[in-house]
C-alpha cells in the first residue's frame, strides 16, 4: 500500500512502472525476433506485437551478424 501525497504516490508508481517497462519491451522484441527467425511472416509478427515491421527483422540481423 502506498501512502503520502498524490504526487509522491504517482512518482513511486511511475518509477516502478518505468523500471518494469524496459525488461518487458526487450522480451517483446526478442520474442518477435525469434518468431521471425522461426519463419513466421514478419508482417504478422509486427501486427501481433504492435512493433514496426522492421524492428524484429533488424534485431535478428544484428544477432546473426554477431552483434
Amino acid at each position: 500500500m502506498q501512502s503520502g501525497t498524490a504526487a509522491e504516490v504517482a512518482r513511486a508508481l511511475l518509477e516502478q512502472l518505468g523500471d518494469s517497462a524496459g525488461p518487458i519491451g526487450r522480451a517483446l522484441v526478442r520474442t518477435a525476433a525469434a518468431a521471425v527467425a522461426a519463419g513466421v511472416v514478419r508482417e504478422d509478427v509486427a501486427q501481433w506485437s504492435r512493433l514496426p515491421t522492421r524492428e524484429p527483422v533488424e534485431l535478428l540481423a544484428v544477432r546473426q551478424g554477431g552483434g
